[in-house]
C-alpha cells in the first residue's frame, strides 16, 4: 500500500467526526477523489476541483479539513460545514452558473480562498445518523450503568 494511504484509512461507519478532522472523499461509482490543485476552474476561474485517482492511488491534493462556525467539538445533524482543502487551503464552493456544452446544464464545483461565503457551506441531507451514546459502565454486580 501506497505510504500516503496508510496515513488516511476509511472512517468507520458510525464514527464521531471531530472539528478539523481531515477526511478524504470518494465517489462511490466512479471510486475517485474529490481532488483539487492550483489550476484555474473553467467557468468561474476560482480553484479547480475535480475527481482524481482512485482506490489504491491519490495524493495530498484529495485531503480536506472539516469545519464549522458552532462551538460544538463533534459534527452534528443538520450542522452546515465547511471542506477546506489541505494544500492550498481554500474552500469547497459551488455557485448557479451552468455549464453549456459538453455537460449541459452541470453546476461547476471549485475551490474559493474566502471563508465566509455561503457558497461554500455544505449540509449532509442524506445518511445514516448514529446518535453518540454514552459508554456504559459494569457496576459492582455485574449489570451496566449508562453514564
Amino acid at each position: 500500500m501506497h505510504a500516503f494511504l496508510k496515513s488516511y484509512p476509511p472512517c468507520t461507519p458510525g464514527s464521531v467526526i471531530v472539528k478539523g478532522q481531515h477526511v478524504r472523499l470518494q465517489h462511490s461509482a466512479t471510486r475517485k477523489w474529490l481532488h483539487s490543485h492550483l489550476h484555474k476552474s473553467p467557468l468561474s476561474g476560482k480553484q479547480e476541483v475535480s475527481a482524481f485517482g482512485g482506490d489504491g492511488g491519490g495524493d495530498g491534493g484529495d485531503v480536506w479539513a472539516i469545519d464549522w462556525d458552532s462551538k460544538h467539538k463533534q459534527w452534528e445533524q443538520d450542522t452546515k460545514i465547511r471542506l477546506k482543502h489541505l494544500d492550498t487551503g481554500a474552500y469547497l464552493y459551488s455557485h448557479t452558473a451552468k455549464y453549456g456544452s459538453p455537460i449541459a446544464g452541470q453546476q461547476e464545483a471549485c475551490a474559493s480562498k474566502d471563508r465566509r461565503d455561503r457558497n461554500n457551506e455544505w449540509q449532509a441531507a442524506e445518511g445514516v445518523y448514529i446518535p453518540v451514546m454514552a459508554e456504559a459502565a459494569s457496576k459492582p454486580d455485574g449489570s451496566q450503568e449508562e453514564l
